[in-house]
């Protein structure tokens, strides 16, 4: 989720009841201890106390690298400036961050993946839970157990599992029931990720995988109501109505509102249509609307128009 989910993004996919934790974009360790006001931008959570989003739900500072040593080291500052957990990201497909070893790259060799998570977790001396996120492997998915067998012997206090391989990238369909087979060979708590878009993507996803749990990325992004609809049914078995394109537009408005204190307008004008991109996965509404604004420049008219006119018909999701 690097570039998509800020401190900002997080306060507004929080502002109603529906996560029990969320996760900051990775920070990337390389070769030395990052100073403080790396991990401040990363996570300006880490500024107050609790370490949470305004509406009080708790922050998890992730690292991404390879080198045991120096995840240690970023892993004893990051404690120092008050984080809560650690969580290690062996996930991230990107072709230029396993190029330079990191993400998903570690899976083809499950005792690197140890090396980093035992590195972590003897670093931080259990004052705060290490926890780690995974693919089911990196061109298939022969390694998937012992991947996940090596972040629990590493000291992984929860593993995340992304239901396909690197070289599956985010094509569906995300295999929930490899995420099972993962699940019955580790004894920490597994929490299915990957194409949880609808709620009964929720449900299958649970009922495929048998986890308790489950995590969501990009399907936040494209539905800010999607957690809050989870939450609602489990509290209540009842389903709410579907999120209508007033409501998303709603949120774009109160991030353009945000952003915009901080960053010129013709960034702010960038990042409200990098999330409404998000937006257009599996809605053809939000499509449209894409297809009405994508070439406007000034933030003034693109905020005015939001909900004005109507979306070019006959238009198909990308």
């Amino acid at each position: 989720m690097e570039g998509v989910i800020d401190a900002l993004t997080r306060d507004l996919l929080t502002r109603q009841a529906g996560f029990d934790w969320s996760v900051t974009e990775f920070v990337r360790v390389v070769d030395a201890r990052l100073p403080p006001r790396v991990f401040y931008k990363h996570c300006p959570e880490l500024a107050t106390r609790p370490v949470a989003t305004p509406s009080g739900v708790p922050v998890h500072l992730q690292l991404l690298g390879s080198d045991p040593a120096t995840l240690a080291s970023n892993a004893r500052q990051a404690l120092a400036l008050g984080a809560i957990s650690i969580d290690l990201n062996f996930g991230c497909p990107a072709k230029l961050v396993n190029r330079h070893d990191g993400g998903a790259s570690l899976l083809r060799q499950p005792d690197r993946v140890f090396n980093a998570v035992r590195a972590v977790a003897d670093a931080l001396g259990g004052e705060i839970p290490v926890t780690a996120k995974i693919r089911l492997g990196f061109s298939d998915r022969r390694l998937a157990v012992t991947c996940a067998q090596a972040t629990e012997a590493g000291g992984a206090a929860q593993l995340v599992v992304h239901g396909r391989t690197r070289d599956e990238g985010y094509r569906p369909p995300a295999h929930w029931e490899w995420i099972g087979k993962v699940r019955h060979h580790v004894s920490i708590p597994v929490v299915a990720n990957g194409d949880i878009w609808t709620l009964e993507d929720y449900w299958k996803a649970r009922t495929l995988s048998g986890c308790n749990d489950v995590m969501l990325g990009r399907s936040a992004l494209s539905d800010p109501w999607l957690a809050p609809r989870i939450r609602h049914w489990q509290l209540t078995g009842e389903r709410l109505p579907d999120t209508t394109w007033a409501m998303r537009a709603y949120v774009l408005k109160e991030y353009a509102a945000l952003q915009r204190q901080r960053l010129p307008d013709r960034v702010v004008v960038s990042l409200v249509k990098q999330w409404l991109a998000q937006m257009r996965q599996g809605n053809a509404e939000a499509n449209q609307h894409f297809q009405r604004l994508k070439r406007i420049t000034d933030l003034n008219t693109l905020l005015n128009t939001l909900t004005l006119g109507k979306p070019v018909q006959n238009q198909e999701p990308a």
